[in-house]
């Protein structure tokens, strides 16, 4: 996984750069996720001041989120959650759609060697 970390108005302390990094690991046994792009930003007028996107590139659809709060670490959690959220409606699509689809049924398969009439 490559980790992208862009900041703005705001550089993060090491310590949040291991908190992000080892909460995407976390997540790495329920998602596959080859790139993680993160951008962290303090606003000098906006109400709450800093606001986190991660945009994480998956096979499928990526999952991009955004979330804002009064403290940066309030904020990364909040994205984490609506990631961990995200990855849940997916696994329940997936099973809906594994209940939907028709089973096959081998009975009705042609022998080996026999033609359509």
């Amino acid at each position: 996984m490559k980790l992208t970390l862009s900041h703005r108005n705001h550089a993060p302390s090491k310590s949040i750069v291991e908190m992000i990094e080892s909460e995407l690991k976390a997540l790495l046994p329920d998602l596959q996720i080859d790139e993680a792009r993160v951008r962290l930003e303090r606003s000098l007028t906006d109400s709450p001041p800093f606001s986190v996107a991660f945009h994480l590139v998956t096979p499928g659809p990526d999952i991009i989120v955004k979330s804002s709060d009064h403290t940066l670490r309030a904020a990364i959690l909040k994205a984490f959650e609506r990631i961990a959220g995200k990855i849940g409606h997916r696994k329940v699509k997936r099973l809906q759609r594994r209940e939907k689809a028709p089973a096959i049924e081998l009975t009705r398969r042609r022998p080996a060697g026999s033609q359509r009439h």
